[in-house]
């Protein structure tokens, strides 16, 4: 949809009738109902008054077609002063720790960050959970690493319950898997999701990321926006395939990761010598937050979601702005792919993320105006930052499409969120165009999933005094008659009390157990039959904080 460049100023009047339209206001419970905080298992070194941090969540199960339950990883304090990596499920009463021993890090001693979650293999059934932490053997740079849980016992997982480390060894032999191009290099922030490119084939796990890369008319580093897909070998420990990338050892499990993309930069180079697939629509700037999902028919189409920040040395913008690609079979490209950018105002273009154009790095890094088409931005000229990204379709039957949401600048100078959903070729907005967050406060960190064939969207809200509170609010009436339905009015209560939660400033994370996948006919069908719920995480303020969910009622 092609927006003027005239400042939004929202009528809080229309916003309001918006969200209160609709079906009655459909509350949320805690899980468990009695409000038990989820990061309390101490006898597995989950202390609840150590501080929980950042949260990751997502529906599955361990058995195909079985109804799926909440999963959850998140960060943990620990004694020595490390912070620790733990993934807990709900079996319908309580949440119970996974994975022996429970700390999914390399080192248990060091700062682990920012995990997520998703599953993949046959019939959906594996939990993936990638992270990042410093590594001693890689001069203490951040590297992003993956592991899968192996529930049953079997000659590889002995007893099962455990966590596998997957990718090639990058140590010559110590057997730490990177996924980084670069291991000497910081990496960040990774997100998962489980997906295959072949319809009909099992999901596995695909991972994007940001890591220092590049050196754009001697500006040094910049975060770049990655990704990798897994690479299935027939025996543990076996070399990977020839010519996989990044270069390795033998795989330390069954896995191997292989790098995605158009080669466009070097490790501190720019397009002269490319060994990198880079995904920045401008690398002279920072790629942050990426998000990844698989959508269309056979939801067999990777998307990537990401915001650039800082200063261009390419003569672009510099106000923060938001980017979504495709994933497109090309046998030029690593892993056999490259990736296309598609934003609110490229009906007509195909954008293709090469060395092409005026600036060598593609026709949307030619120009301003060029880079603006290829964003999502309502307004170019805003600042937008925090994209997340979810399959979905209003219609039974229909293919899937990405949905994105954000936080974008409007007026008053405060942060909102949008929505917008893929039209074709180009992002068009949702919601007539309005935000679902008030503009009186200052709004960021939004989620999405699907339950079925309706949006659920959380989000965060600042209030005086340096609070916030988390939101949640979903979509009803389809495509013919959507209304926003606000759940939360006043913000997330504290599970078992009425009290609004103080919470801690990162992002509710947000899933369903009817997710918009092959296995659930994309949401038309939920596992193990019924209608599903969505459910959500957050990190209540204090000391300790602590990490709590709920679901919609």
């Amino acid at each position: 949809m092609r927006r003027s460049r005239i400042p939004v100023v929202v009528s809080l009047t229309a916003v309001f009738a918006l969200l209160l339209t609709g079906t009655a206001l459909a509350g949320v419970i805690g899980l468990p109902a009695s409000g038990t905080q989820v990061n309390r298992d101490s006898a597995n070194g989950i202390n609840p008054r150590l501080n929980g941090g950042a949260t990751d969540v997502a529906g599955g199960s361990l058995t195909a077609g079985a109804t799926e339950t909440p999963w959850i990883t998140f960060e943990q304090k620990v004694a020595g002063g490390g912070q620790d990596i733990f993934v807990r499920s709900f079996n319908g009463t309580k949440w119970v720790t996974r994975g022996f021993p429970a700390s999914l890090n390399i080192d248990p001693s060091a700062v682990a960050e920012a995990p997520a979650i998703d599953f993949a293999g046959p019939g959906r059934t594996v939990p993936w959970v990638t992270w990042y932490e410093p590594i001693t053997q890689f001069k203490g740079r951040t590297n992003i690493f993956a592991s899968r849980f192996c529930a049953a016992a079997s000659s590889v997982c002995g007893a099962g319950n455990i966590w596998v480390r997957e990718g090639q060894d990058r140590t010559a032999g110590k057997l730490i898997p990177s996924l980084n191009i670069h291991t000497t290099k910081d990496a960040e922030d990774p997100s998962v999701a489980g997906g295959t490119t072949a319809p009909g084939g099992n999901p596995g796990p695909w991972v994007t990321w940001r890591e220092e890369d590049g050196n754009i008319a001697d500006s040094g580093n910049h975060f770049q926006i990655f990704v990798s897909k897994p690479v299935l070998n027939a025996s543990s420990k076996a070399a990977c395939p020839p010519g996989t990338r990044p270069h390795g050892g033998n795989s330390v499990g069954f896995f191997c990761w292989q790098q995605v993309g158009l080669d466009r930069l070097a490790a501190n180079d720019s397009f002269t010598n490319p060994h990198d697939p880079s995904l920045n629509i401008d690398p002279s700037r920072d790629g942050v937050v990426p998000d990844i999902a698989f959508t269309g028919p056979s939801d067999n189409v990777p998307w990537v979601v990401w915001y650039e920040e800082g200063n261009s040395h390419l003569g672009l913008r510099n106000n923060k702005q938001v980017f979504a690609a495709k994933g497109v079979a090309d046998p030029t490209g690593d892993g056999g792919f490259h990736w296309q950018a598609v934003g609110a105002r490229t009906a007509g273009k195909t954008e293709i993320l090469d060395n092409s154009g005026a600036k060598s790095f593609g026709d949307c890094s030619a120009s301003k105006s060029n880079e603006a088409a290829c964003s999502l931005n309502v307004v170019p000229t805003a600042t937008a930052e925090d994209p997340r990204v979810a399959a979905g379709t209003l219609v039974a039957g229909n293919p899937t499409v990405p949905w994105v949401v954000w936080a974008e600048v409007v007026g008053g100078g405060k942060h909102a969120i949008f929505i917008a959903h893929l039209v074709t070729d180009h992002f068009e907005l949702f919601n007539g165009g309005q935000p679902l967050s008030t503009t009186t406060r200052d709004a960021s960190l939004p989620d999405i999933t699907f339950l079925g064939n309706e949006p659920v969207v959380t989000w965060n809200e600042a209030f005086p005094g340096g609070h916030h509170r988390a939101f949640v609010g979903h979509f009803t009436g389809g495509a013919t008659s959507p209304a926003f339905v606000l759940d939360t009015p006043s913000g997330v209560p504290v599970p078992g009390t009425t009290t609004k939660a103080d919470v801690v400033d990162n992002r509710p994370s947000v899933s369903s157990t009817c997710q918009a996948d092959p296995f659930t006919s994309d949401g038309s069908a939920c596992p193990g039959g019924g209608a599903g719920f969505g459910f959500f995480s957050f990190t209540q303020a204090g000391t300790p904080s602590k990490v709590f969910a709920e679901r919609l009622k």
